[in-house]
Formats: structure tokens, sequence, C-alpha cells
């Protein structure tokens, strides 16, 4: 959480503010992609002096200042056509009456007639010691030549990084008073709203994606249509509007806005001519990222006639949006692992940029830039945390099991990241028990230092097979060794690799003998049992053990037992026989009731390849089944054909069934009581 207030404080920067910024150029953008650009305004018209203008022979040797008589010629035209208001976006600060006495007369007169309806307003731009207004006579046309009646300044605002995208509604003039500007002047003509309540409003934050676009009618082309005298096309086009007269030019008075990347072809607003086609070459059809500055006014009235200004959200909602995009890419990130994380984190992106999308639409401005910039420093500063967090979990993974688990196996857990539950947890595990045969015969003639010498040489060979199949050594004792597969890491099949283990001490043991007392040969038994253990650190808090606790370790260890009775190296329960016999061969040994515990065990003996070819074991298993039934007379017999082929265990079963021969029992179930480990 501190990550997260510190990237979104930090979001009020001069950074997040240039960000802010580009958020709301960013969403013009994609507001006019999805719901395409706006349509041609019927409120609002533009009076253009352009490059049509500029080429007409009627203004082509002129300079601007000499303009006045056909200016005046179409401003008088329009007026005819009863528009609301007019605004003058451009500023004649030279008259040729000095030389030409009355030349101006008709733009002066049309003004005059403008000012007189209220139709008319002049721009000037405000500078902080002195404004650049029109010339005397035009002010006193409109009715005041030393005050601002019928004047408003066109001034822009423009952020720091050039780009206008608010528009101030009122100017304070030199003596302290405010003055309204050209937009909000004409919006108020237009709609009738008081001053004061515009004059103290807050800068419109423009919206170009939503206003309409002002068509185009050129100057030129309108002074031919009043040359002609059609005052229907004048009425059709300009009655009941708010009209700007103002140069659309290429390069002069061309403005960044926020929404240069949307802008649209030029040529496409066009309104429609009175005389003839437009010139081919008036327009070069391409997009361009600047507009030129008549065009900001015209879309500072339809934001303000129709309410479609922006507003962007408070501070404290800014704030706590950013914190909540910081908090919940950090917690994305530290939670989750990478790959997981990062489709999580892009529909994060998703969702904040279709939130700012639909906020804009309904004229909201979400930071949305600075919202992804949080993010994404957010990102890293998850991962960092989680990196730290994880190496504490990786030391602590290592000191909590290194010291009885492979390295190989510690490694596993570090990297998949799984820390068996506090106080252990109900398990399926694959239980190991051995012992060595004989092992209080053989000690009793050896010096308890050279025993121990040769115990642990003996428990590190079988500890090094045991890790090497997957499992581990939850601890010795005595002799004996119990062994986990199947914990603290899950294993594909961990009965097949505790019979793969077992096989491999026995084959280890016949292949490199061990002794104890120099002439004592090492020799195993082992029981392997497969079912629902406790598994988990066991003990108390000075002191515990990852171990092993349940019944499968106690039948484990009464089938090792068992092993002697049958003079069998590995013997092993039903349940690991099913999950191992894909991968190896078994054969049944018989079904006993083991010492504490009321079900009987099936018992499986587990072969290597050639062990399971020289045995009959489909003539074994029909002895078996002779001796289950109670027939011991003719299972002594099948037995004794399987004895004479070298089969051990069936010359054992032979001296039992000629026994139970010789002794019938009424209540024989085929069930043999285990008498003692």
């Amino acid at each position: 959480m501190a990550a997260a207030a510190l990237i979104s404080a930090a979001s009020f920067w001069s950074w997040g503010i240039a960000l802010d910024r580009w958020s709301i150029d960013l969403l013009h953008l994609v507001h006019v992609r999805i719901w395409g650009p706006p349509p041609v305004s019927d409120q609002i018209a533009i009076l253009a002096i352009d490059e049509e203008t500029y080429r007409d022979p009627r203004f082509r040797d002129l300079p601007q200042a000499l303009w006045t008589p056909q200016l005046g010629a179409v401003l008088d035209s329009v007026l005819d056509a009863e528009p609301k208001v007019i605004g003058v976006d451009i500023i004649i600060g030279t008259t040729a009456d000095s030389i030409a006495p009355g030349y101006d007369r008709p733009w002066f007169k049309a003004l005059q007639r403008g000012a007189r309806s209220d139709r008319i307003v002049l721009g000037f731009t405000q500078h902080q010691i002195e404004p650049i207004r029109p010339t005397q006579q035009q002010r006193s046309a409109v009715g005041d030549s030393f005050g601002f009646v019928n004047q408003s300044p066109v001034n822009l605002s423009t952020d720091s990084d050039g780009v206008s995208r608010r528009m101030p509604l009122s100017l304070a003039l030199p003596d302290g008073s405010r003055i309204l500007g050209l937009a909000a002047e004409l919006y108020r003509r237009a709609s009738g709203q008081a001053p004061d309540a515009i004059s103290s409003a807050a800068p419109l934050l423009l919206n170009f994606a939503a206003a309409s676009r002002a068509p185009l009618y050129s100057v030129a082309d309108l002074l031919a249509c009043a040359d002609s005298g059609n005052a229907d096309f004048f009425k059709q086009q300009f009655a009941g509007k708010v009209i700007l007269l103002g140069g659309i030019l290429d390069v002069e008075d061309r403005k960044l806005t926020s929404g240069r990347f949307a802008t649209l072809p030029e040529g496409q607003d066009s309104g429609p001519r009175c005389s003839g086609s437009a010139d081919a070459t008036k327009f070069s059809g391409r997009s361009r990222d600047t507009i030129p500055g008549v065009l900001i006014h015209a879309a500072a009235v339809d934001n303000l006639l129709n309410n479609r200004g922006l507003h962007e959200v408070p501070t404290i909602a800014r704030l706590l949006l950013l914190f909540l995009c910081s908090l919940a890419s950090t917690l994305i990130f530290v939670l989750l692992k990478p790959r997981r994380a990062l489709p999580l984190w892009s529909l994060l992106v998703l969702l904040w940029s279709t939130a700012a999308t639909i906020a804009f639409a309904q004229y909201w401005v979400i930071p949305l830039v600075t919202g992804l910039v949080a993010m994404s420093l957010a990102a890293p500063t998850g991962i960092a945390l989680r990196m730290g967090s994880m190496d504490r979990a990786r030391r602590q993974l290592r000191q909590a099991f290194s010291l009885y688990l492979p390295r190989s196996e510690v490694d596993r857990l570090v990297r998949e990241e799984k820390l068996p539950a506090l106080g252990g947890e109900l398990r399926d595990v694959t239980i190991l028990f051995s012992d060595i045969a004989s092992y209080s015969t053989l000690s009793e003639r050896v010096a308890p230092g050279p025993l121990v010498d040769e115990l642990n040489r003996y428990f590190g060979r079988m500890t090094d097979i045991v890790q090497a199949h997957g499992g581990f050594v939850d601890k010795f004792i005595g002799d004996g060794v119990l062994a986990i597969f199947g914990a603290p890491l899950a294993r594909e099949n961990s009965s097949a690799d505790a019979v793969r283990a077992s096989l491999a001490m026995i084959k280890s043991l016949q292949d490199e003998p061990l002794f104890i007392g120099g002439d004592g040969r090492i020799a195993i038994r082992i029981g392997l049992h497969r079912g629902e253990a406790i598994v988990g650190n066991i003990g108390s808090s000075q002191r515990f053990n990852y171990t092993v606790m349940g019944d499968a370790v106690n039948v484990a260890s009464r089938l090792e037992g068992v092993g002697k009775h049958y003079g069998i190296p590995i013997v092993v329960s039903e349940q690991v026989q099913e999950a191992a016999a894909e991968e190896f061969a078994f054969r049944e040994l018989d079904f006993i009731r083991v010492v504490g515990r009321d079900q009987p065990v099936r018992l499986y003996q587990p072969l290597e390849p050639l062990d399971a070819q020289a045995l009959d074991l489909p003539g074994f298993a029909s002895a078996l089944a002779l001796w289950r039934k109670g027939s011991f007379e003719e299972a002594a017999l099948a037995f004794s054909a399987l004895a004479a082929r070298g089969d051990t265990l069936a010359a054992r079963y032979v001296g039992w069934a000629q026994s139970y021969a010789r002794t019938p029992m009424s209540d024989w179930e085929g069930v043999i009581q285990q008498g003692s480990k």
C-alpha cells in the first residue's frame, strides 16, 4: 500500500500533470475511433477567409486592410439572414479612410447595423499592457470607441507544451474588471445567459471529439453570392445561427489542440456553395495536427451551447483512482507468478482504458495515461516485493528442509513455492520401512565404534538410493530406515518410485556387499504400503521434525516383518501393487491379518524382469488359489511341482500345506493371522 500511495502522490509532480494532458489528447483519438467524428453543426457557421479568398481576383492584389468593402458586403448579406450573433475573429488594425475617404464605409455600416441589433461582436487581443484592437472607427461603429461595448478578447489559453486545451471564458482588463471572451460572449447572446454566471466560471475544458463541426463558407464564394443578390442562400445557411468570421489558412493562425490526434482531412467541413464548385486546390485533403484558431472558438461555442464541455475528476477522486490502480497492479504481481500476473494485469489495463473511454463519452476526463504509467511503475514494484518475499520464503524453505531432503527436492520446493501446512497435512504417500536381517546377532560381535561406522556407511548408501528415486528418509530407527515417497512434493507415481528404490536397495547390497564385523554380510527386508498419512512439521515450538504419522506407517513396518516368514526381501501391500502394476511384475504372496489391524492385507512380491520370466507365476497363482480354498493336499502337490523348479517360496508353502492337511481347520477363511512383527 505504501508503494501505491507513493506512486499516486508522485502523480502530482510535473510528469503527472503532463501525463494528464496527454490523457485528454489520447481520449479524443479513442473517442473518434470508436464513435466516429461528430456531425456537422446546425447551430454554428464559419465565414472563412481561406486560400480561395486570397486567390480570388477581388482580394488577391490587395492587403487585408483594404478588403473592408468586400467584407462589408458579405457581412451585410449575412445580417439580412438574421443570425443570432456574429463574432469577428480578425483584427483590422488600420484604415484607408485617410487616403481614400469613405473607402471603409461598407464595413463600418455593416458593423453599425449589427451592433444596433445586438448581433455583432468585434474581437481584440488582450495583452498585459495594451490590447491589440480594431481601429477607432470600427469600435465607434459598434458603439464604443474607447470602451469595450460589442467587443471581446479572442485570446486562447495554451498549456506549457504549446497545446490549447482550455478556453478562458473571461479575461481581466487593466482596470481590474473582467470581460467575457469571444466564445463566451457569443454563447451569452445566443442563449440569453447572464454574463456574471459565465464570467465567474472556470476555463472551459474543450471537447473537440463531441463538438459539432462548424461548416466553412468561403468569403470569396459568399461575395459572389451577395453580388448576385441571392438572399435565399444566406437565409438558408445562416438564419438563427452563431456566425464566426475568421481565417482558415494553411499556415497562419494554426494551433495545436487536444484534438490534434483526431483531426479530419481538410475539406470535409466545407458548407454548401452558392456559385460554382470549390477550387480543386483549395484543400490538401490531408489531416493536420493543427487547426485554425477560429475553429477553437467555434468548438467552445458548441460546448457551451450543448453542455459538452469536459470535466476533470476532482483532485481527491483522481488521487483515489490512481492509488487503486497502483495498488491493484502491485498486488497482482505480488500475489501471482509473472506468467499468471501478466494476463490479469493486461485485463486491469483494459478495464482502466475502457472506464476512461466510457467516462470521456459522458464528458468526464479520467487520467488515462497517468493511470497506465502508475500501473506500469507499480508492476515492477510488485515484482520486486514478490522477489523479496520469495527470497525470504526460499531461505525459510531451505533452512527447514535442507537437513532431511535432497537438494533436488529442496530446489523443487523452492521453485514450486509449496510449503506443507504447519502442523501437518493429510497426504497420499507410500511408506518404505526396511530392517537389517539378524541385526542383533551381527551387532553382538562388534564394538560400538566400528558398529556405528558400518551402520553409517549402510545408511549413507540407502539414503542415496531413496533420494535418487524421489523419496526422502524420515528417520533411522535403530538399524531401520523409514522413508517417504510422495511428500513433501507430490510425485506422479510414488508407489512405483518406492518399488524401484526397494529393488535398487536389494541389488546394491547384492552387487557391492556391506559387512558388519568383517564377515557379517548385511541383508535387508523391506515393507511398502500406500495410504493416507499425516505429513508435516510435528513436535514442539522449540524442537520439531518433518515426519509422517499414521496407520500407513504401521502397516509398512508390519509388512517388513512379514518378509521374514516368507523368506522374501520385499513385501508390498495391495495398494502399492495396484498403483505400480503397469511398471512392475508382482507375485501375490498371501492374505494376512497383521498385528494391530482388523482388516486383512493382501501381500505381493515385486519382481525383477528376469525373476518374473524364471518363475511360473500362473502356476503359483493356481496353487495359491487351492491353498486359499482349503484344498491343502492339492495345494501341496501344486507347490511341490513349483519347488522342484527352484521356487523357494513354493517350497515353504509345501511344508505349510502339508501341516494344514494333517490338522484340518473348520474355521479356515484363507487368511493368515500374523503372530508378531
